[in-house]
C-alpha cells in the first residue's frame, strides 16, 4: 500500500502534543528534541484497517509504530469508533499512544511484558481515573506476550501499586532492564532484583491492600 502524507494544521492537537512530550520527557527522565515522534491522522475506519494491516474493532482508535503515532481524526470518533470524543479524552489517548514511544526508546523497543508497557502508559496517562480498581489483581500478569483488550483491565493499577509503594525510579529501572530480557522467566528475575520479591498474584495483593 502506497501513501502521500501532507502536513495537517491543528493548533488543539499540537497544543496536546507539545503538553504530553514535555510530561513525558519529564516521567521517563528523557530530553527528545531530535527525531520526534509524529502524529499521523487517519480519516476513517479503513484507514486504520489499513495501516494496521488487519480488520479493527470499533474500540481501537490510535496506536503507535516506532517513531509515529496514529489516531483516528478527533471529528470522527462518532461515526467511526465506539468512544466518545472530548478534548480530555483524545489528550490522553495521545499521550498514551506517545508513552509507548517513550517506553520504546528505554527499552530498546522491547515491547514486552505487555501488561507492563500498557500499564505504564495507562498510569502515566490518568487513564485509569475513568476505571474501577479491581479489589484484587488475577489476570495481568498473564499478557507477558498476550495483547488483547482485556491486557487494560488490571495493568495500569498494577503500575500504580509499584510505583505507590515502591517509586517511579524503580519502575524506570525496570523498564531500561528489558533492553537485556528475552523471556517472560528472565523478565521475573529482573523484576525480583528491583524490587526484592516474586511477580505473582499473592505478593501483588498484598500491596493492594
Amino acid at each position: 500500500m502506497i501513501y502521500s502524507l501532507k502536513p495537517k494544521k491543528d493548533k488543539l492537537v499540537e497544543g496536546m502534543y507539545k503538553k504530553a512530550m514535555k510530561e513525558l520527557n519529564k516521567f521517563y527522565g528523557l530530553n527528545w528534541k531530535h527525531h520526534l515522534p509524529q502524529i499521523i491522522i487517519l480519516k476513517n475506519r479503513d484507514e486504520i484497517n489499513k495501516f494496521w494491516g488487519d480488520d479493527t474493532e470499533d474500540w481501537l482508535i490510535a496506536f503507535a509504530e516506532r517513531r509515529a503515532i496514529f489516531m483516528l481524526d478527533k471529528k470522527k470518533y462518532k461515526k467511526e469508533s465506539s468512544h466518545k470524543y472530548s478534548k480530555e479524552s483524545y489528550y490522553k489517548t495521545l499521550k498514551h499512544e506517545l508513552g509507548h514511544l517513550f517506553f520504546g526508546a528505554i527499552s530498546h523497543e522491547n515491547d514486552n511484558p505487555a501488561w507492563l508497557n500498557e500499564g505504564t502508559q495507562y498510569f502515566v496517562a490518568n487513564q485509569i481515573e475513568s476505571q474501577k480498581p479491581p479489589k484484587r489483581f488475577s489476570n495481568f500478569i498473564d499478557h507477558y506476550d498476550k495483547w488483547s483488550k482485556s491486557v487494560y483491565g488490571e495493568s495500569g493499577f498494577a503500575v500504580k501499586v509499584l510505583v505507590d509503594k515502591f517509586g517511579k525510579e524503580k519502575l524506570i529501572r525496570l523498564i531500561k532492564s528489558l533492553r537485556n530480557i528475552s523471556s517472560e522467566k528472565k523478565f521475573k528475575i529482573s523484576f525480583k532484583k528491583i524490587y526484592k520479591f516474586d511477580l505473582n498474584y499473592k505478593e501483588m495483593n498484598k500491596l493492594l491492600k
